[in-house]
């Protein structure tokens, strides 16, 4: 059971997950805008995860090569992290209120990449 690419049902979900940043933000305002860049980085975030999972997968297959993957896959654990812990901390330093709003959209974003992974490894 491998993982495909990120189909495009996973992005129309993430576009739909605009509403409720827009919501969160009171509307067109610099908050919503804000949070809705936060949900590109999660996006992002999630892309990296699909590259994290085909690079242990490979690394499975392929023992010659598994040093490489090794150290591929720490990068993009450490790009992931990166993202998800600078977003926090961006948003942090600009509003500390705009923090539970933002784990609200992360925690919708969540239920989108569930859904999506889900799907996928059913159609496979």
């Amino acid at each position: 059971m491998e993982k495909k690419e990120i189909d495009k049902k996973f992005y129309l979900l993430s576009a739909i997950n605009i509403i409720p940043a827009l919501i969160l933000g009171g509307g067109l305002t610099v908050d919503s805008a804000i949070l809705v860049a936060a949900l590109v980085v999660l996006v992002l975030n999630h892309t990296v995860l699909v590259n994290i999972v085909k690079s242990v997968v490979a690394s499975s297959r392929d023992s010659a090569d598994a040093q490489r993957h090794v150290a591929r896959i720490l990068v993009l654990l450490l790009l992931k992290f990166v993202l998800l812990f600078g977003l926090i901390a961006i948003i942090y330093l600009y509003k500390k209120a705009l923090i539970t709003k933002l784990f609200l959209i992360i925690f919708f974003q969540l239920i989108i990449q569930v859904v999506s992974i889900k799907n996928n490894y059913q159609n496979s």
